[in-house]
This record gives C-alpha cells, sequence and structure tokens, in this order.
C-alpha cells in the first residue's frame, strides 16, 4: 500500500515472541513523540507514559519485551499543578467521569505509539498484565502515587521473532452502524456466526478442525463454553479496590 499511514495500520499485529534486539533511543524518543501527538480532552494530556527498561519487570510483566510503556490515567499531575497556582480542582475531576476522559486520553496516545512502532519496524502487544498482579505491588515498585492515579493499559515493545503470519480477521456486521444504534436479526447473528467458523477470515478463536475435534459445532459456541469464565474474584476485588483508592468511583454525590 502506498499510503504509509493506512499501510501501519492494515499491518499492525499483535507480536509476542520479542527477540533481544535493542530498540535504539532515537527510534524510543519517535515513539514517544508520536503518542504525545494524540488528541486529547482540552489539551491537558491527563495522563503519563511510565517507560520500563529493568529486564525483571520485562520478563515478569510485558512479555519480555525489550520495552514497555505503560499508559497511566492520571489527574495527580493536573490537581498539583493547579494547586502550585493556589486553586483546589478535585471536585472537577467528576469521579469516573474524569476516569472515563483521561482513559480516552491514554488510549489514543497508547494507538499512536503502537502505529509509530509499526511503521519503523517494531512489533507490539497490547496488555492488561498488570490489572492482573497485586495492584498495591505494582504502586509501589512503579511508584505511583495512591489518588487520581490508575495503570489504564500497557504497551510491550519490541523486534518481532515471530514468523510471518497472515493477518488476523475483523467482524464489520453489528460492529458498524449507520445513523443509530441497530439490533441484530436472528438471520444477521448467523451470518457472525458463519464467518466465525470460516477458518479463510482467520478470526483467530479456533480452527475448524480444532472445534469440531472437541465437539462444538461453532467456533463461538467453543469461545463462550470455555473462554468466558469469570477471573478469579480476588483478582477483581483487587483490581476494584485500586481504583477505588484512587478516587474515581466517588459516584454517589452526583446521584444523590
Amino acid at each position: 500500500m502506498e499510503n504509509g499511514t493506512l499501510n501501519s495500520i492494515f499491518t499492525l499485529k499483535s507480536t509476542r515472541k520479542f527477540a533481544k534486539k535493542e530498540i535504539p533511543c532515537a527510534i524510543l524518543d519517535t515513539i514517544l513523540n508520536a503518542a504525545l501527538r494524540a488528541g486529547n480532552s482540552g489539551n491537558r494530556q491527563v495522563y503519563s507514559i511510565i517507560v520500563i527498561e529493568d529486564p525483571k519487570l520485562l520478563k515478569k510483566y510485558f512479555y519480555g519485551g525489550n520495552k514497555a510503556l505503560v499508559f497511566v490515567i492520571d489527574f495527580y499531575r493536573w490537581l498539583h499543578l493547579a494547586k502550585k497556582l493556589g486553586y483546589k480542582i478535585a471536585d472537577s475531576i467528576d469521579g469516573l467521569r474524569g476516569f472515563t476522559i483521561s482513559s480516552m486520553d491514554a488510549m489514543l496516545a497508547a494507538q499512536n505509539a503502537a502505529l509509530a512502532a509499526q511503521s519503523l519496524g517494531i512489533g507490539s502487544l497490547f496488555t492488561t498484565s498488570l490489572h492482573r498482579e497485586d495492584m498495591k505491588e505494582v504502586y509501589k515498585i512503579l511508584n505511583f502515587p495512591t489518588k487520581y492515579c490508575f495503570p489504564y493499559l500497557s504497551l510491550c515493545l519490541g523486534y518481532s521473532e515471530e514468523k510471518e503470519k497472515p493477518l488476523k480477521g475483523r467482524i464489520k456486521k453489528g460492529v458498524i452502524h449507520y445513523g443509530s444504534y441497530s439490533r441484530l436479526t436472528s438471520a444477521e447473528m448467523d451470518e457472525i456466526i458463519a464467518e466465525h467458523d470460516d477458518d479463510k477470515n482467520n478470526l483467530g478463536f479456533v480452527s475448524e478442525a480444532q472445534r469440531i475435534k472437541e465437539g462444538y459445532d461453532h467456533a463461538l459456541s467453543l469461545y463462550f463454553d470455555k473462554w468466558s469464565k469469570p477471573q478469579p474474584v480476588e483478582e477483581i476485588r483487587n483490581f476494584y479496590q485500586a481504583i477505588k483508592e484512587s478516587g474515581f468511583l466517588e459516584v454517589d454525590k452526583f446521584l444523590s
């Protein structure tokens, strides 16, 4: 594809096996600068990016990437800038609404980083791996403020050591809506189920041979039956406790 931007978008895929080759500082800086150019709410950039280079942390949390970027929901910096100038603006965060705004900023920056990395020959993998860990330990290791700061998602980076593989397919029906939300008809749901069953679409759940071997009529049947189990209760409790302590779940005052 001649258009470089579209080429990066349409060739972007997850990398799960990273080479030991070092990402040069100049390339890392370019990726970071690209992340900063993402659109954001009010040009406040209410997010932070933690660059991870410690090999032990990369191995433990970030799939052995050469670098990792942790994108953090971060009103802490903004509040302290206001405080320095004599303003108290904590009420302006609006609890979960502020969380949503900051998460939007973080995701846009993260996608920019992934596309920049792709254009420079660097593989990437998005992950929420930190959410499966002891969040108190994560906050301690990465020196996060307890209040108004939350690690949202991470991007593992590195040169790929994987063999060439086809891109995973994407479903369009039921995802793109024109004018207003359209609920799927039974016939349309059958079409989507059939798309998942067709190996040519490479939707990535399971091959036709595997699902038949395991006794499932459809790929989605296997997915819903085997891979849609609730997460461990302690893991979910740990996640919500960290958000609660961050101050972003203070919604009662808006609903009373």
